[in-house]
């Protein structure tokens, strides 16, 4: 997995609402990162498997997977796909007061930077 997208993930891990980072690669590598207790490296493991094995059948059914996200009762899972098939996960807080619609925007715009 890419060393400057795993350090950007690192720097960006302490902003408020966020619980944890997932990265899937067009190559099939993953990597997860948890920023709460809550988000064991195995369950997070999981749920990004369980999200990368979603994408193609996603695109089989000609569903956009630029963007997308499960919205879950107190948390959501944002996901962005790049050009190059990387797809980022941001498991964040589903609450506008515990995570800022505008730190997610800066976040999916750096990653498409990088």
């Amino acid at each position: 997995m890419n060393p400057t997208i795993q350090q950007w993930i690192t720097d960006n891990a302490r902003i408020t609402g966020v619980l944890a980072f997932g990265l899937h690669g067009s190559d099939k590598s993953s990597f997860t990162f948890s920023c709460h207790p809550s988000f064991s490296a195995e369950a997070l493991e999981n749920a990004w498997r369980c999200v990368a094995e979603t994408i193609p059948v996603l695109q089989l059914n000609r569903f956009p997977t630029a963007r997308f996200r499960w919205v879950f009762k107190e948390v959501v899972l944002h996901c962005e796909r790049r050009r190059d098939g990387m797809c980022l996960g941001i498991f964040a807080k589903n609450d506008a007061q515990l995570f800022d619609a505008n730190e997610l925007d800066r976040l999916l715009m750096e990653f498409h930077g990088l």
